[in-house]
């Protein structure tokens, strides 16, 4: 599937994560909550430090609750928006609302604007794959309407392997679809620790996307931008 590399089956492999490093999840997690808020802001609950925050804030409580096995997938769902309203939300409404939520995040779903210029140079050099955090059905369709799925040979998800990013699982997962040893992948991701420094702890060549000029430090190379990337992967081929 999708375009051949041109380098053979002992070259490399490029992997990349997805929210935050290809699609901007947070911009537009942050719009959709805005537009959510606005429809229903006399039944929502205080947001003394704005709706993103709030928001923010109950989706990694009750993502929390969820990989303690708390919550299931459904009951994550509904937690959310239920944790955004004054009064209790039957599961139907929670459903409704939920559902008119993510209408909405999907919408705004946009690439960086340095993602295909890169991914275009970078299919000519290696085979691209995907390894990244999340439910099936969402990840694969932010590929899919953002028109970027064609570059992949392959997506490694956590939902399908059963354990998520840093968990080492997921990307020894992955190398094991490439047929690739750690030492002949690079892997690029947007946080320091799940992303980089989990990566590189297995040997791949491991990037820390570094967009905000945040100062941790980390261990591993680190660019500001995917076109540092592909400086960094043409170097060396």
């Amino acid at each position: 599937m999708g375009h051949k590399s041109k380098v053979g089956a002992g070259g490399v492999m490029i992997f990349f994560d997805l929210d935050n490093t290809l699609l901007d999840h947070d911009g537009a997690e942050q719009d959709a909550i805005r537009d959510f808020a606005k429809r229903y802001r006399d039944e929502i609950i205080d947001c003394p430090d704005g709706i993103e925050v709030m928001w923010r804030a109950i989706t990694d409580q009750k993502r929390q609750q969820w990989r303690a096995g708390k919550l299931n997938f459904e009951g994550l769902r509904r937690a959310r928006i239920s944790a955004l309203f004054r009064r209790p939300l039957s599961e139907e409404l929670a459903d409704e609302l939920i559902a008119e939520y993510y209408a909405n995040y999907r919408q705004y779903w946009r690439l960086f604007p340095d993602v295909l210029p890169a991914l275009k140079k970078l299919r000519n050099v290696a085979p691209l794959a995907i390894i990244t955090n999340g439910f099936t059905y969402h990840q694969e369709a932010k590929l899919q309407v953002t028109g970027i799925r064609e570059y992949f040979s392959f997506l490694v998800i956590s939902e399908q392997v059963g354990a998520a990013k840093p968990d080492p699982k997921i990307f020894q997962h992955a190398l094991k679809q490439s047929g690739k040893t750690a030492q002949e992948c690079w892997y690029i991701g947007n946080h320091p620790f799940n992303d980089a420094m989990a990566a590189s702890e297995l040997g791949f060549k491991a990037v820390w996307l570094n967009r905000y000029k945040r100062d941790t430090k980390v261990s591993t190379r680190v660019v500001r931008s995917l076109e540092g990337l592909v400086d960094l992967v043409t170097v060396h081929y």
